[in-house]
Formats: structure tokens, sequence, C-alpha cells
């Protein structure tokens, strides 16, 4: 399968790129600062996720898309960066998202407990700006008839994968963690399964007390 990938020198995506080479895909990449990109065996794009042409560019030719964009640096790129990526795939007639954010962002059919509630709090005062360009990335995937997955994470751990990593409908907060090795074997499941099609999961690693049901798909 050949992938685009964005956000690859972040925490989530430098072990996501290592994990999607491994497995044998084609990867092409977009990437601000390509010097910043250690792993060798992709195509590598210069180019800033705010601009439609490089993002275009990036997806042109691609059966799948994975995406990390976002954090304190460069919070814009959740909303116009994910936008450019959905005109992109319409475009050159790509359908399957995955794309990463964090719990603090709500859907439709959550059960919000209070340490997620917490955590959105937290955000609202320490990363205002992650939060509002968040709610647009999350009101464009709702509105995409893509085959989109949204997978929601709590503190990340630099580390392997768990073995013991929980997706669904999770009471997470706080204390909840996952792992980068975690992220990146399960987000590279889903960009091949049609698990989550529309839907939002979260992600964690460990005993993180489960709902007990799956994440539903969202209704348009």
């Amino acid at each position: 399968m050949k992938i685009a990938m964005f956000g690859v020198t972040g925490t989530c995506g430098t072990p996501l790129l290592a994990a999607t080479l491994d497995a044998g895909h084609e990867v092409h990449a977009l990437a601000r600062a390509p010097h910043k990109v250690t792993r060798t065996g992709a195509r590598i794009t210069p180019g800033d996720a705010l601009d439609r042409v490089a993002v275009a560019t990036a997806i042109a030719g691609c059966d799948a898309v994975l995406s990390t964009l976002g954090g304190f640096r460069g919070p814009a790129s959740l909303s116009i960066g994910t936008r450019n990526i959905l005109s992109a795939m319409h475009e050159h007639g790509v359908r399957r998202l995955v794309a990463l954010q964090g719990i603090h962002l709500r859907l439709p059919q959550d059960r919000v407990n209070p340490g997620q509630r917490l955590i959105g709090v937290v955000m609202r005062v320490a990363g205002r700006a992650i939060v509002n360009h968040g709610e647009a990335m999350v009101h464009d995937l709702l509105t995409s008839h893509l085959d989109w997955t949204l997978v929601r994470i709590p503190r990340v751990t630099n580390a392997g994968p768990s073995g013991n990593a929980r997706i669904g409908a999770l009471r997470l907060g706080p204390w909840s963690h996952v792992t980068t090795g975690d992220v990146a074997a399960t987000m590279l499941a889903l960009v091949t399964a049609a698990d989550y099609i529309h839907a939002a999961p979260m992600l964690a690693s460990g005993s993180q007390h489960p709902l007990g049901r799956p994440t539903p798909a969202i209704p348009r």
C-alpha cells in the first residue's frame, strides 16, 4: 500500500513512520523540516500542511493517509492542515484517513467522565489554540463522507508496544497514558482495515477501565 503521511517528525509521527516502512508500505511524507526525518526509505517532500498544493502533491497516487499533525508548535495544522488533506483526498480519489488527537476533544456520542472533563479544562487554559483548531478539525471530519477515523489519546510516553493496548470508549483522564509504540501499531492497523469508520475511539495502554462497549460510528 502507498500511504501519504503528515507529522512524521513528531513524537508519535516518528515511530509511526518507522512502523509503516517496516511493514513494507511505500510512504510519501510531507515535512516542514526534512532534515529531521531520521528514518530512510520514505519519499519526503519539503512543505507545510498549511499549503494546499504541497498537501495535494503528497497525497496524489496514494491509497490512504496517516496524520499526526498538531501540537503546541503548530495547532493551525489541525484545522487548516486537515481541511487541506480532506480536500486533496477528494481531488485524488483517496478514501481512507486515520488521524490523531487528544482525549480533550469531545464528539456527539461521548459519555464524558470526570477525568476527560478535567483534561478539557486544563487544555482550555494551557492550550486553547489546540482546542479551538481541534474542534474545527472534528467539524470537518463529521461533515466528510470519506472513510475517516480519529484516534484520541491521553498523555504519551516514549516506549514500544505495551502488549496491552485498549481501544474504544474508555474512561480516561490525567492518570492515563499511551505509548508511542501502541499509537503506531494501532494507527497502522486501522489504515488497512474497515474498523471504526466515521468514529473517534480512544486509545490507551494498560488497564484503563473501558466501558465495555465499542465506540459507535457518528451518525450524520
